[in-house]
């Protein structure tokens, strides 16, 4: 009897070697392969287990949405921020240099300014609530909900957390200053 027909590798009935060494080796082997597949189906089974990681998976991922949304907001409204900045500065040195109404129009320079100025803000401002609705539109509903109720425990607690949030930010001064005497 060869080792292969003592493992019944060859597909006919396994027939139990002779040897008592061998014989251990084999139940211990067996053991191993229960133990295995016995894991892998209670794996299976944990349903909560499953959707604990699925939970954390999805989680990660609208983290990474939700970042990526941020970031491409925070970049249009520093672009819009800018373009509104430079028009006003465009804006207040043709008031300096003319001092006098625009041509055809017989409205003084500020006025006409300070309408442009208020459309501009009116665009920013659309377009970042535009972009706010389609980010707040795009977040799943659990994550919804407990942004207003962070918001809402923020307002009943403003002065505290008004408070949590210099003192952070002077421990986080305090560190990067320690840190950098220390480089």
């Amino acid at each position: 009897m060869t080792a292969a027909e003592g493992t019944g590798e060859q597909g006919g009935p396994e027939v139990p070697p002779d040897n008592p060494e061998a014989l251990v080796e084999e139940i211990n082997r067996t053991r191993e392969e229960l133990g295995n597949t016995v894991e892998a189906l209670a794996a299976k089974v944990d349903v909560k287990a499953r959707a604990q990681q699925k939970a954390t998976e999805v989680s990660g991922q609208l983290k990474d949405r939700v970042r990526d949304v941020t970031q491409g907001l925070s970049g249009k409204a520093g672009t819009l921020k800018d373009e509104v900045t430079d028009r006003a500065a465009g804006a207040r040195q043709a008031t300096a240099d003319n001092g006098r109404t625009v041509l055809g129009a017989g409205q003084p320079v500020t006025q006409t300014v300070a309408s442009r100025a208020a459309q501009a803000r009116v665009t920013a401002q659309s377009a970042a609530a535009q972009a706010g609705a389609t980010a707040w539109a795009a977040t799943p509903q659990p994550v919804q909900q407990q942004a207003r109720r962070a918001a809402a425990t923020v307002n009943q607690h403003r002065v505290p957390f008004a408070a949590a949030a210099a003192a952070g930010a002077l421990l986080l001064g305090g560190w990067l200053v320690v840190r950098g005497l220390r480089r």
